[in-house]
C-alpha cells in the first residue's frame, strides 16, 4: 500500500458543529486542495548611523501570517456541505481543522471568502471554494512513524 506520500486524499478540511465538546466532520466531496501560508515581512533595515555610508543589509521581521485553503469538487448532499453555504452566505465564522499528512493539524476560525457552484447540463454539482485562517491558530505537527 502507497505511503501518505501518495494519498492526497488524506488532506482534509474538517468543520466543527458548534457542540460541546465540539466534534468536527470533514466537509465531503473536495477533491482537490491547496493550502498556502503567506508570512508577510517586515522590512527593518535601519541605515548605520555611524557610517552612513557603509553598506546597507536588509534586515526582516515577520509580519501578518495568513493561512489560507483552495479547494474543488462535487456537492453532496451531506451536513457539511450544507454548513459550507450557510457560514458562505450567512458570513458566520466557523471553528476548522486543516489535516495535511506529513505536516500535522491547523485548527482554528476560518472565513469563506468565495464559494462557487457550477452545473453543466450533463454532469455533477461542481463546487470550488476558498477559506482564510483568522484569529489564533494552534498546529499540531504530525507524528512520523
Amino acid at each position: 500500500m502507497a505511503g501518505a506520500e501518495s494519498q492526497g486524499k488524506l488532506m482534509l478540511i474538517q468543520l466543527g458543529n458548534g457542540g460541546d465538546p465540539e466534534t468536527f466532520e470533514s466537509v465531503c466531496g473536495v477533491k482537490d486542495k491547496s493550502l498556502s501560508i503567506n508570512n508577510e515581512v517586515v522590512d527593518t533595515t535601519r541605515p548605520n548611523c555611524d557610517n552612513p555610508s557603509a553598506p546597507l543589509n536588509y534586515s526582516g521581521a515577520y509580519g501578518i501570517r495568513t493561512i489560507s485553503l483552495s479547494g474543488n469538487g462535487v456537492a453532496t448532499s451531506s451536513e457539511t456541505y450544507q454548513r459550507v453555504v450557510q457560514h458562505a452566505v450567512g458570513q458566520v465564522y466557523a471553528n476548522a481543522k486543516i489535516i495535511v499528512p506529513l505536516w500535522g493539524t491547523f485548527t482554528g476560525t476560518v472565513v469563506f471568502n468565495k464559494v462557487d457552484v457550477s452545473g453543466p447540463m450533463q454532469g455533477e454539482l461542481e463546487f470550488s471554494l476558498e477559506l482564510t485562517m483568522t484569529g489564533d491558530i494552534t498546529f499540531e505537527l504530525d507524528v512520523l512513524t
